[in-house]
């Protein structure tokens, strides 16, 4: 596989949870982007909602999704994790009582003639929820299966599906990381090397790593020197390279598998039978509870892409 690979040539694609984003405003938000043209993905975050006490009501959801329609690309079912039917009667409650058109979701766990179900019914473009927490050896199985009963039928989205294995194993419509932080946050920094399809993990202000590795960390539009010591750190930069870093490896899986595009059917929760246009993927939405480390990533592309285009 021969293919240039800045990962920059993509919409901005960012994932937001109505649990942390239901009082913002999402027309201020995608306005303030620096980035011209943005992917927005809208997930209930019930998972999230329910470890911190966060009482969701669908008639809330229906509201927000219903606001911002404009600004989301798409928006993701209420899902009840261990609910297949809860999850099944808000997916139609959404379409039927307030006029939407949600992504699917089914779970790791929940028997697999719901999955059918959703597929008999038309349904082409379907959320995989609960993956995370699982180990490696159990989900990709349950994956490989998933992946088999849909072939041809549907395209699937991976909740937090950034198992490298699985994402150059199975060629997901799209999937969502809330990883991609973990640099800013915890002091990993994680580099994708195109030349080999791999990451080189490295601890913040390690000097010599970073020296070592300085090339690739340039290629992420980067300094080493803002990430070497405590008295040159820069965070906006950390937040920049963790951006760039996983858009390189949208783009490597995204040339891996070939242009995926949701098969047609009469529930798009993209083009939402309208004008809107659903581009094939792969698309890595990165999940984020804050504006300002979104603001931070889409302008870090945005100067990126700019960089490329004078040299």
């Amino acid at each position: 596989m021969s293919v240039h690979l800045g990962g920059l040539d993509q919409d901005f694609k960012a994932l937001t949870s109505f649990a942390f984003w239901r009082t913002k405003d999402m027309r201020d938000f995608t306005n303030k982007l620096a980035t011209p043209v943005n992917m927005i993905f809208g997930d209930s975050g019930a998972h999230s909602a329910r470890t911190m006490g966060i009482h969701l009501t669908l008639e809330d959801y229906a509201a927000w999704c219903q606001k911002w329609d404009t600004q989301l690309t798409l928006y993701a079912n209420l899902d009840v994790i261990g609910g297949p039917e809860a999850t099944w009667r808000n997916q139609k409650e959404l379409e039927l009582v307030h006029g939407l058109e949600p992504i699917p979701v089914f779970h790791t766990g929940d028997p697999w003639e719901w999955l059918e179900r959703y597929l008999d019914e038309g349904y082409t473009y379907i959320a995989l929820g609960k993956l995370l927490g699982n180990p490696v050896n159990e989900v990709l199985p349950w994956i490989a299966k998933a992946f088999k009963i849909a072939d041809g039928r549907a395209v699937f989205h991976g909740f937090g599906m950034t198992v490298w294995r699985a994402l150059r194993e199975f060629p997901f419509y799209s999937v969502d990381s809330s990883t991609w932080g973990s640099g800013f946050r915890f002091g990993v920094i994680k580099l994708f090397d195109p030349a080999n399809g791999s990451w080189t993990n490295l601890m913040m202000r390690d000097r010599d790593a970073l020296l070592k590795h300085r090339e690739l960390v340039r290629a992420h539009h980067i300094s080493p020197m803002s990430l070497a010591t405590r008295a040159t750190y820069n965070r906006t930069d950390a937040t920049v390279l963790a951006a760039v870093a996983w858009r390189r490896a949208e783009e490597y899986i995204r040339a891996r598998h070939g242009p995926i595009t949701i098969p047609p059917g009469p529930h798009n929760p993209v083009t939402r039978g309208g004008p809107r246009q659903a581009p094939p993927g792969l698309h890595l939405y990165l999940a984020e509870a804050t504006t300002t480390n979104l603001y931070r990533a889409a302008a870090g592309i945005q100067a990126a892409r700019q960089e490329a285009s004078t040299s």
